[in-house]
């Protein structure tokens, strides 16, 4: 039976309960926002337009809304070390595809991650990027070590002079050597980008290299990854001028409208990542770090950084080739348990399992659990001939829910 409004509003308000109390959330692209920051959305200030540069908007009665701009910027910048910030942009997609008007023209070309190798949508070849009308040349990338092939990239630089380089992935696993491509990227004339999605929380408390730190030039990004933020998108930069360029894109061509209402819960977001010092991002990499050690020592074949590499929030679990992603997901989902899945970039043409350790830190969950979270997943994935993981079809879903809402709820209750 189809669910009427009512009972669709019912299953919104119990779904924040749902994941805190009776779900294992490993999903890598979700996180908590404080209540504070949740509570702090503002309908009234999305109630009309607030079209233009701070304080020299369109509308009447827009003042608040250029103070929170001009506020949520300067904790930005603060924050990432930047010298100017975007705030204003729904999605770091959008985000990525302004850039790509306002420092490209069609036909331009531009390096960027493939899809094989852990390339978003907003970056790879046949896609954000055609609306731009650019070309695409993937990166080099290094399946060995599941990372950017730095070597071949400064190469393919210096052989094809392109327009831009966008650099970061929506699968990473550990940071990349990108210091000396910005330098030839720099010799040939051109920009850098790094899409900082994924780990932009970590670069925030100091446990992820900051990108500008090499002299990459913009830096895009969602903020409810790392960053326990609502969505939206940010956009920071290194230069002042690159600053004025995109914002009188967006200005021109781009920002009619945007959803105003969410400029005080980023504020707050923004500085409560200044206030809590690298504490949170700190244990982030330290989960990941030990669910790591105890995936392997539950037997299951793990992907990520290894001893002496700095961890991010994710690992990777390898399924079977002749097992369906979506299958799988969806079966672990009938478990209790959430978690996405992805390429795998050590082998082509093959899936993997993409864990997140953002969600369960911000619960609580500290490195004593994490051999419980490897207990559960050893329980309900097996190994198929060939090494690699599929879901055990003898595993009863009630029993493994019920294990499941025990573990959360002593998270839940301090234990």
């Amino acid at each position: 039976m189809t669910p009427d409004s009512h009972d669709l509003l019912n299953a919104c308000a119990g779904r924040l309960p749902e994941l805190q109390s009776r779900r294992l959330m490993l999903y890598a692209g979700a996180n908590l926002p404080s209540s504070a920051a949740v509570n702090a959305y503002s309908p009234a200030l999305s109630a009309y337009p607030a079209m233009g540069p701070p304080f020299f908007k369109e509308q009447p009665e827009t003042d608040l809304v250029s103070e929170l701009e001009m506020r949520a910027s300067h904790t930005a910048m603060r924050l990432f070390n930047a010298a100017w910030a975007e705030v204003r942009l729904p999605s770091c997609t959008l985000a990525n595809l302004a850039i790509y008007h306002a420092f490209c023209r069609p036909g331009d070309r531009i390096l960027a991650p493939a899809a094989e190798h852990g390339g978003h949508l907003s970056q790879r070849r046949a896609g954000t990027p055609q609306l731009a009308g650019l070309q695409v040349e993937d990166l080099p990338f290094d399946t060995a070590d599941c990372q950017l092939d730095t070597t071949r990239t400064v190469e393919l630089i210096e052989s094809t002079k392109p327009k831009l380089v966008v650099l970061g992935r929506s699968v990473m696993l550990k940071a990349d050597d990108i210091a000396p491509v910005v330098r030839a990227a720099k010799a040939a004339g051109a920009k850098t980008l790094f899409d900082a999605s994924h780990v932009l929380g970590l670069i925030a408390g100091g446990v992820y290299p900051n990108p500008f730190d090499t002299g990459v030039d913009l830096i895009s990004s969602s903020t409810y990854k790392t960053l326990p933020g609502r969505p939206q998108g940010l956009v920071l930069g290194r230069s002042a001028q690159d600053g004025q360029t995109l914002r009188g894109m967006l200005d021109a061509r781009m920002l009619a409208n945007y959803d105003a209402g969410r400029l005080p819960s980023l504020l707050l977001t923004l500085e409560e990542a200044l206030a809590d010092g690298g504490v949170y991002a700190s244990a982030i990499v330290s989960n990941s770090a030990a669910l790591h050690g105890a995936l392997k020592a539950a037997g299951l074949p793990v992907i990520g950084a290894e001893a002496g590499e700095t961890h991010t929030h994710q690992l990777l679990l390898p399924l079977a080739a002749d097992v369906d992603p979506r299958d799988t997901m969806l079966a672990l989902q009938t478990h209790g348990i959430l978690i996405g899945t992805c390429v795998d970039p050590s082998r082509p043409g093959h899936s993997a399992l993409r864990l997140g350790t953002q969600f369960i830190t911000r619960q609580g969950m500290g490195t004593g659990k994490m051999q419980e979270v490897a207990q559960l997943l050893a329980q309900v994935l097996r190994r198929a001939p060939c090494g690699r993981l599929c879901v055990d079809p003898g595993v009863k879903p009630a029993r493994m829910r019920e294990s499941v809402e025990r573990l959360v709820q002593q998270v839940k209750n301090g234990y």
